[in-house]
């Protein structure tokens, strides 16, 4: 008995020395997957506040395949090298997006991908996440500290066919575990759009982690791509099957010239001072008229959505406000440019006129950006003028006589932003000829981030601390917000330039004009900051977040105030209704703003539907719902965002098929459409 009792200690001796023998061996890699792991739940509580990621198993197998990889390796230094590749890439990867994220509320999805020279490239820029920082610097040096000495205690590795064969089995392991997570996860046999609706959406870092949901995104984006396409009979039997009815103010529009202005992080708080929309810097009615003449002006002679909201990227809020819907999963600007979209405002407008109107677009940034220079053919503009252009006509102005001096200048290349008054002083005649009707779409730069002191802004700058006497060095984001305020002062004087050149012109009571923001002032969160909002425990609206202006100016229209829930995709059949043009709901999320309906806003971009007083990613997954829904708007947002999950899945179809470049489904629209509007 005694002898046998020995025996069993002497096998677990035997098997701890051998443990701590394989460990001791090995150091280098097991210091790796804690490290790599440590980093990771740190990066994930930086975001989602948080540490704990429910479904590990992706991140775990790809961790466990860079082990095995490691473990195979027969030197010491080298596997030292290879891990800290892995470790430092992991850990900028895991700062990349929690940084991403705080800047834009925005998970990583394939599709951003295309996005990367136009949205990565302010990332240098942007606010650091302290915690992600300091937590992936710590880790990398420890490890790299760790692993130097023992490198110089142990240069190779020496092992048996035993010990391979072992070794080799932990890199299968690894590719087993991630293949099957990813499989299990992306051929799940759960129709998309239900999943959409009723579950929580896997794009999300407390699911995955940072890295697993990047491994996930790349395995959907290249993998697992098919979408199950609708016969045509039953798209046309949904996009056909109900037609707009005519608000009060339908065809008040009717023959006019039509401007839409996309104004970059447009926010009510930089020149309205209400209970509403406090002033951020505290200024007085009779001080924010004079820094913003023409904006109080426009506010006071418009239509005003005071309860609109925007939850975009710039892309997806300008194609929302042209063609009225956009895909999911996908980005019209470089999955689509090549479809053939005949809903969009000017091309229906085209097709309406016979081709008899001129539209065109303009942006003083640059027409490469976002692929503008391709979708905004397929939206139906004749041209875009971009910043080079703009520099172009500038110099032909001086050439000519028609100005001393250039109106244009290049602040793009030089570290500023172009000034929006330039653009339109530069271009007036191109946006507002006087020979013929047209459609003009004008998407601005002044005011997009990062928000600093700008040498060609100085003057505003000046005026503006002629006024604001009680400036705060105390306060963190005060001189963000000046710099901000500084840049919509710019734009007020942009809008006077618009309004005037009509005016003088004649063309100004025959001209409906648009102005609305794209998103919220997310930059540095200057929003969060300035609506006092913090996160989803406050006191706020949470929605309050994203209200944004939107404002219709229209001789015949005067000044209303729409109360109701409105959002982006409202645009649109906002503007039909107006210029007395019937249309095929289910074409458009929206509604007219004129209609009793109140709309649901499904965010693209960020996977949330948002009503009044309500965020969610889906309905079973609520993030944030204020005090004041009650039973009864809870169930008219479900209802309402069924339908338009609906609307989603078929204008989806529209996307992925290109339905209407088949010349019978073309013929078929236009036949549809001259028969409601007859």
């Amino acid at each position: 008995m005694e002898k046998e009792i020995t025996n069993k200690n002497n096998d677990k001796n035997a098997a701890i020395n051998n443990i701590k023998k394989w460990l001791d061996i090995n150091k280098i890699v097991v210091v790796y997957f804690l490290c790599a792991i440590f980093i990771e739940m740190i990066s994930v509580l930086a975001v989602e506040g948080n540490p704990i990621i429910r479904s590990p198993f992706i991140e775990l197998g790809f961790l466990v395949l860079i082990c095995g990889i490691a473990l195979v390796i027969r030197s010491n230094k080298a596997r030292f090298i290879f891990c800290s590749i892995f470790l430092v890439l992991q850990a900028v990867l895991d700062l990349a997006f929690a940084v991403v994220y705080d800047m834009t509320g925005q998970y990583f999805d394939f599709g951003m991908l295309n996005l990367r020279n136009d949205a990565f490239g302010i990332l240098e820029s942007i606010p650091m996440n302290f915690l992600a920082f300091y937590a992936a610097m710590f880790f990398c040096i420890f490890f790299v500290i760790f692993a130097m000495r023992s490198v110089r205690r142990r240069k190779k590795i020496e092992y048996g066919k035993k010990e391979k064969r072992a070794y080799i089995a932990v890199l299968i392991i690894g590719i087993i575990i991630s293949s099957l997570s990813l499989y299990a996860d992306n051929s799940e046999k759960v129709d998309k759009y239900e999943k959409l609706l009723k579950n929580r959406q896997s794009s999300n870092y407390s699911n995955y982690g940072i890295i697993g949901n990047l491994v996930n995104e790349f395995a959907k984006g290249m993998l697992f791509t098919e979408t199950d396409k609708m016969s045509s009979k039953k798209i046309e039997s949904f996009i056909y099957d109900n037609a707009s009815e005519p608000t009060e103010n339908f065809g008040i529009s009717k023959d006019k010239n039509v401007v839409v202005v996309l104004v970059e992080s447009f926010e009510w708080f930089s020149f309205r001072n209400s209970e509403e929309y406090p002033n951020g810097l505290g200024l007085t009615d009779e001080e924010l008229e004079y820094l913003f003449p023409n904006l109080t002006k426009f506010y006071n002679e418009s239509v005003i959505m005071n309860n609109f909201h925007s939850r975009e990227k710039t892309d997806i809020s300008e194609t929302f406000s042209i063609l009225g819907s956009y895909p999911t999963d996908k980005y019209v600007d470089y999955d689509y440019e090549y479809n053939t979209l005949p809903y969009t405002v000017p091309n229906i407008l085209k097709t309406e006129t016979n081709g008899e109107i001129q539209t065109r677009s303009f942006h003083d940034g640059f027409k490469s950006f976002y692929n503008r220079e391709k979708t905004h053919k397929i939206f139906g503009f004749e041209s875009l003028t971009d910043s080079y252009d703009m520099y172009d006509i500038s110099d032909e102005l001086v050439k000519s006589g028609k100005e001393k001096s250039i109106t244009m200048h290049d602040y793009m290349n030089n570290g500023e932003r172009n000034l929006d008054s330039e653009m339109i002083n530069t271009c007036k005649d191109l946006m507002f000829p006087t020979d013929k009707r047209f459609y003009t779409y004008i998407t601005s730069i002044t005011m997009h981030g990062v928000y600093y002191e700008r040498e060609n802004l100085a003057e505003h700058r000046k005026k503006l601390y002629e006024v604001y006497k009680k400036k705060n060095e105390e306060e963190e984001m005060s001189e963000t917000l000046v710099n901000y305020v500084t840049a919509v002062m710019e734009f007020d004087d942009a809008l006077g330039v618009m309004m005037n050149d009509l005016e003088k012109k004649g063309l100004l009571d025959n001209t409906t004009i648009v102005l609305f923001g794209d998103h919220n002032s997310y930059y540095q969160q200057l929003s969060n900051y300035v609506k006092d909002i913090e996160g989803y425990d406050t006191d706020n609206y949470f929605t309050n977040l994203y209200k944004v202006p939107f404002m219709i100016h229209d001789s015949d229209l005067g000044h209303q105030v729409v109360d109701k829930f409105t959002c982006t995709s409202d645009i649109v059949p906002t503007l039909l209704d107006l210029l007395g043009i019937r249309y095929y709901t289910n074409m458009y999320y929206g509604n007219s703003v004129f209609t009793d309906k109140e709309s649901i806003l499904y965010s693209r971009a960020y996977g949330t539907f948002i009503g009044e007083g309500i965020v969610g990613r889906s309905m079973n997954s609520i993030l944030y719902k204020a005090p004041s829904v009650d039973s009864k708007y809870m169930k008219y947002f479900e209802s309402e965002s069924a339908k338009l999950v609906e609307k989603i899945k078929y204008c989806d179809q529209l996307f992925y098929q290109d339905y209407f470049a088949d010349k019978e489904h073309y013929e078929k629209f236009e036949e549809m459409m001259k028969e409601i509007n007859k």
